[in-house]
């Protein structure tokens, strides 16, 4: 029998964007009791993205986060996946635009790979199959990338779910971080109207009732399929993570694992198993299609040398809708992980917005979609070096960077053209 190749996530990085709403200022700006949001739905804040943010850039602080801290050798990498729901254009992909920001090499092949809130797994599992078929040429590790901005309409039900961020994960045959199961697969597919954005529309739209409901129908298929496929049940994991819109919807996941395990310790058994990787959710909102991947780095953020080895169950869920349950096990040395990720450096530097910055935040986002909007000078140049890319708008239908200097090099390596620190360019 041929042996399985070891594949999985090597390194793992985290974007936090710098500004946050706390969800008391949102509940008082909708007339809520802020319990409703902080006990009801398991958030405390979401991030905001600044007007000169966008998921092209927090993918791009994301990847040199993670090539930087793990000193990797950006050349190594053959793959560029970004997985998102929130593209900047019908027809480039986020990833084109990010493998020139980063400085790739040439032979790198890059796509985007969408399906709502599946979309970083699927990313994920492509490019652990891609490196499975790779392992002994060069250029055989695979940056996988997923990248969202939450957003709903200003008063709505799904407000107080929004959130943003990114998570980058280097993906090859040395998996330091989590090396996944292939052998066993659990997915399923149907379709359904529960979660979606029209072109026409910048904010989503979603059936709350039907949306939940698919969620935990799919929860259910994937998880009886893959324990009848690989014999592994509730005692042989240690943490089950799940897709988080938000964290009390872990909470009914988790749950509803418990009934078909006839497990009545729900309570304390989700404290054990989920609650501890739930911390970051809390902290972003949902970041839609890095929302599993979020509560994977915060559980290596904070359990360090606690969780070396083990095995976790791990549930995607898309709407749409494509769900998957698949399994891993955790690295055994917390090194490769410590100091790694960034989420708490993250959430230190953050600043707090209030209601009526948010609304400005929103205004003049929207207004940065539309051509002729290119400013020439990032909003966000105050930060200096804490930066490394801005969105500066729209030049002749062209999407416009600004790459700071400390960058540039790198830049001029992939064929971008930088000159000074005041200088922007188009990719």
């Amino acid at each position: 029998m041929q042996m399985q190749p070891k594949v999985g996530i090597e390194s793992i990085s985290v974007h936090v964007p710098r500004y946050f709403v706390d969800l008391k200022t949102l509940a008082a700006a909708n007339d809520v009791d802020p319990g409703k949001y902080y006990h009801g739905l398991g958030v405390r804040r979401m991030a905001v993205v600044a007007p000169d943010e966008d998921p092209v850039t927090m993918a791009v602080e994301a990847a040199r986060a993670l090539i930087e801290r793990n000193k990797l050798d950006g050349g190594r990498i053959g793959l560029l996946v970004v997985g998102t729901e929130s593209g900047v254009d019908g027809a480039k992909p986020i990833a084109a635009y990010v493998h020139g920001l980063v400085g790739l090499s040439g032979e790198c092949r890059t796509f985007d790979a969408k399906h709502a809130c599946y979309s970083g797994t699927a990313a994920l599992r492509m490019a652990a199959d891609w490196c499975a078929v790779h392992g002994t040429q060069h250029r055989n590790k695979a940056l996988v990338i997923a990248t969202d901005i939450a957003r709903y309409d200003e008063g709505s039900a799904g407000e107080p779910t929004q959130g943003a961020g990114a998570v980058a994960m280097l993906v090859g045959d040395e998996p330091h971080v989590l090396e996944l199961d292939l052998r066993n697969e659990a997915v399923f597919s149907r379709e359904v109207m529960d979660f979606w954005r029209p072109n026409y529309r910048s904010s989503a739209m979603v059936d709350g009732k039907t949306s939940i409901s698919s969620y935990l129908s799919a929860l259910k298929n994937t998880y009886l399929t893959h324990r009848a496929a690989s014999g592994f049940g509730w005692d042989d994991y240690e943490y089950l993570l799940f897709h988080v819109p938000f964290p009390k919807m872990a909470y009914k996941a988790f749950r509803v694992l418990c009934g078909l395990e006839r497990n009545d310790n729900a309570d304390d058994q989700f404290d054990l198993r989920s609650g501890p990787a739930l911390w970051a959710n809390r902290e972003l909102g949902n970041i839609y299609s890095g929302s599993l991947y979020l509560s994977l780095a915060g559980l290596l953020e904070k359990g360090g040398r606690k969780v070396e080895g083990a095995r976790i169950g791990l549930f995607s869920y898309g709407s749409g809708c494509c769900a998957e349950f698949f399994t891993g096990r955790l690295g055994t040395d917390s090194k490769n992980w410590a100091d790694k990720i960034g989420i708490g450096a993250g959430l230190d530097r953050r600043t707090e917005l209030t209601y009526e910055q948010y609304l400005a935040f929103r205004k003049n986002g929207n207004a940065l979609a539309c051509d002729g909007s290119y400013t020439g000078d990032p909003q966000g140049a105050a930060f200096g070096r804490l930066r490394k890319v801005f969105y500066c708008g729209i030049r002749d239908h062209r999407r416009m960077y600004f790459v700071n200097d400390n960058v540039a090099q790198v830049a001029r390596n992939s064929g971008i053209e930088t000159r000074s620190r005041r200088s922007s360019v188009a990719v």
